[in-house]
């Protein structure tokens, strides 16, 4: 009894000296701790708004998919406002009809919906489609500060989120109007979910990482490789109670039917999405050593070269079980993200760097166990964040998103000079940079853009993939440009003029049927071929649209039929 109050009294007498210590110390690092989430959070803002004050906001993209995904968003908005929901297919094609640079039944539709909250707010221009992209890097951003920051310090999970949002290929393409980025985030924001459900156990997390891997299919298919990585991931970890857990069959049933719409889109409308995965005659064989190598190659477009090295040391720690502080569990799942995705990206035979992007997360983890094993605690949180902060600036520097300058202007011109329901034929490569340019004329929503190679071809996507030519001569085609109502022509010169019917258009511009009215220079930060365009008006008079428009639509798999300028 003597012994255990001594104890006791020796252990109250302990507790009462150190207690000053104890909120000493809690009373010196609450301000440091306040300090530090607040320089995190003014560099991760600074960042975020560096990428996107240095991205094109004026009409001028540079990849000829970037003005569509636009488009895209302003018919979800339109389509909203309009509300046509008793005859929604024949609104969509007269739209189509309208502005003919539309790809939404293309690409899954839900990112569209983001753009189009954006134009709703801010109105219908490149910026606001930008923002909402540089919304997803910020999610992108702050999805990859969460997950990191499960198991290292505050500075290391800043660092990689930064390594991730600015590394050269990622900053470059999340400054594009583009699917890639978006995607990326939602997956990773699955993933971080995922992880929270494995640590907790909560359902609420499941569901989110269903609903985030779901969104991230809606806005781009290629994000479905993530789905076996997860599902094969949960099964080795719970075991039997993946079939026994109602929540995880409640899962399952859910994922499989939100994933029936968008396999119906595919199938219906996607056929050159498949004809993707089975390649071109341009790329590279699916059985070459180039073609599995393509994806390595990139990674340092990914990471940059110090972010690789460090990479590559990490993975070499993961695959010899030195984890710590990372879960053991979760460093696996990284490594079957990364080698089941390395796989799948290169199988599919139309290989960009951008695809793979999403590769590049569980190198970039990597790259911070690299660190955080190497050195000492605070001297990793210093390189780590170096890391990232040093990769965002390389690429804000040394890959700054090209521009084309000019097809504002052109729209512009067009806006002020066109008639009432005015139509215009557009021949040239960048149609979709005009008839987005052209829609941002609020007041000139009448305007309808016929386009030469859809009249007068049939291309699917791209030349490389085929070209069926209209058996049309001079001039039926002449004829067809009263027919349709034509009031204004934009042409780029010598526009595929080695085609014989765009080289017949480009004849009946330099009759006497028409006078150039104007002339455009197109310039830019890269080499284009696009240098100049040109806008005719009829010496004749015009009359009103009296002929019907069949426009096919290799890309769907569909053909339209309607009147140019019939709003």
């Amino acid at each position: 009894m003597e012994l255990r109050r001594i104890i006791r009294t020796d252990l109250a007498t302990q507790l009462i000296l150190a207690r000053p210590r104890l909120f000493g110390e809690r009373i010196a690092t609450a301000p440091r701790d306040r300090l530090d989430r607040a320089l995190v959070a003014i560099v991760f803002i600074a960042a975020n708004a560096a990428l996107l004050t240095t991205a094109p906001h004026a009409g001028d993209f540079w990849w000829s998919d970037a003005p569509r995904h636009a488009l895209n968003g302003v018919f979800v908005k339109d389509f909203v406002t309009a509300a046509p929901w008793h005859d929604p297919k024949t609104w969509a094609i007269n739209y189509y009809l309208q502005y003919p640079a539309l790809t939404i039944l293309f690409y899954p539709p839900l990112f569209y919906c983001f753009e189009a909250i954006g134009f709703a707010i801010f109105g219908v221009s490149q910026l606001a489609a930008q923002a909402a992209v540089s919304l997803f890097t910020v999610v992108l951003g702050a999805a990859t500060y969460g997950l990191v920051r499960l198991y290292f310090p505050r500075w290391s999970a800043l660092g990689a989120s930064l390594l991730v949002i600015g590394g050269p290929e990622i900053a470059f393409w999340g400054r594009q109007v583009m699917l890639d980025v978006p995607a990326y985030a939602a997956v990773v924001v699955g993933v971080y979910c995922y992880v929270r459900y494995l640590r907790s156990e909560r359902p609420l997390y499941l569901y989110l990482t269903l609903w985030a891997i779901l969104a991230a299919i809606y806005m781009k298919l290629t994000a479905a490789f993530i789905v076996p990585v997860l599902v094969i991931h949960l099964v080795s970890t719970v075991g039997r109670r993946f079939f026994r857990d109602r929540h995880i069959l409640l899962a399952a049933i859910l994922g499989l039917l939100g994933l029936i719409p968008v396999i119906v889109m595919t199938i219906k409308f996607g056929g050159v999405n498949v004809q993707s995965v089975a390649g071109r005659s341009t790329d590279l064989p699916r059985a070459s050593i180039a073609a599995w190598l393509f994806y390595a190659k990139a990674i340092p477009a990914y990471l940059g070269y110090a972010g690789t090295a460090l990479a590559v040391c990490g993975l070499v720690l993961v695959l010899s079980g030195r984890t710590a502080p990372l879960e053991a569990r979760v460093a696996w799942l990284l490594v079957g993200w990364l080698a089941f995705g390395y796989l799948f990206f290169s199988t599919i035979e139309v290989r960009e760097p951008r695809h793979g992007m999403m590769i590049a997360f569980p190198l970039a983890v990597c790259a911070v166990l690299a660190l955080d094993r190497l050195l000492p605690q605070w001297v990793a949180q210093a390189a780590i964040a170096s890391l990232g902060i040093g990769t965002l600036l390389y690429s804000l520097v040394f890959y700054p998103p090209p521009q084309i300058e000019g097809y504002a202007q052109v729209a512009d011109f067009v806006a002020a000079q066109a008639p009432k329901n005015g139509v215009i034929l557009f021949s040239g490569y960048r149609d979709g940079n005009f008839v987005f340019d052209l829609r941002t004329h609020e007041g000139r929503r009448d305007l309808s853009t016929i386009r030469a190679d859809k009249l007068l071809l049939r291309v699917a996507v791209e030349r490389v993939r085929g070209v069926g030519e209209a058996k049309l001569d001079q001039k039926q085609i002449a004829q067809a440009l009263r027919d349709y109502g034509v009031d204004l022509v934009v042409a780029q010169p010598d526009f595929w003029t080695d085609l014989r019917e765009m080289s017949r258009l480009y004849a009946v511009l330099h009759t006497p049927d028409f006078v150039q009215v104007a002339r455009f220079p197109i310039t830019g930060t890269t080499a284009h071929t696009d240098h100049e365009i040109e806008i005719y008006r009829p010496t004749y008079k015009v009359e009103p649209p009296h002929r019907a428009l069949h426009l096919d639509m290799p890309i769907i798999g569909q053909s339209f039929k309607g009147e140019a300028g019939v709003q």
